[in-house]
């Protein structure tokens, strides 16, 4: 008897948690499709997004076909920033390709970032296009305080490793790969590895 109960209580414990599974996916997927609406983003087919997406779209951001993404501090097991953040500031364009995955990372682009098709990036990941603030010490602070920016592009079936940061100016070659925890701060030709800080030649894949 007593063995009896611990089953259905350990059916009845599956059935509840796959209960809210779904209850949490449905809700949150009505979340994201809103705030994309809200903020203008373009996005073709389904997106499969574990947890609620932070979007700030003041310039242009187009997402492809086959989205996928997990943001929030119980959604990527492997640790790092706590939620995913797309932010496109006034003018600027964020492009994402098709199939493309990311978590919990941040994407900020005041001039331009463009990933294209299949690219994976880890957990906890930095693509900024600007330098944010200015080199010159006199201005830093004040109104006119604007930093370099120039354009980010992260080729086709390239892949970011945890922890990266990608700084203005780069561009990621087709299929290369840069090792987890790595500063780029200059292009990657294709078919390579990089890592390290800053990122440097490691082999030829």
């Amino acid at each position: 008897m007593k063995g009896n109960l611990e089953v259905m209580i350990k059916r009845i414990v599956f059935l509840l948690r796959g209960v809210k599974k779904i209850v949490y996916c449905y809700y949150f997927d009505s979340v994201n499709r809103i705030t994309f609406k809200r903020q203008d983003v373009t996005i073709r087919g389904k997106a499969i997004i574990v947890g609620k997406i932070f979007v700030s779209n003041r310039g242009t951001i187009s997402i492809g076909a086959s989205f996928r993404a997990n943001s929030g501090y119980n959604k990527n097991p492997i640790g790092g920033d706590t939620i995913l953040r797309l932010i496109c500031m006034k003018n600027a364009k964020l492009m994402i390709g098709d199939n493309v995955s990311m978590s919990n990372s941040t994407i900020l682009a005041k001039t331009s970032i463009v990933l294209e098709d299949n690219v994976m990036m880890g957990g906890s990941c930095r693509i900024w296009d600007t330098d944010f603030h200015s080199m010159d010490y006199t201005i830093r602070g004040t109104e006119y305080d604007i930093g370099l920016s120039k354009p980010i592009l992260v080729r086709k079936n390239a892949f970011i490793g945890a922890g990266v940061i990608i700084l203005k100016g780069v561009t990621i070659g087709e299929n290369s790969i840069i090792a987890a925890g790595s500063v780029v701060s200059k292009s990657v030709p294709s078919n390579e590895v990089w890592g390290g800080n800053p990122a440097k030649f490691i082999r030829k894949l």
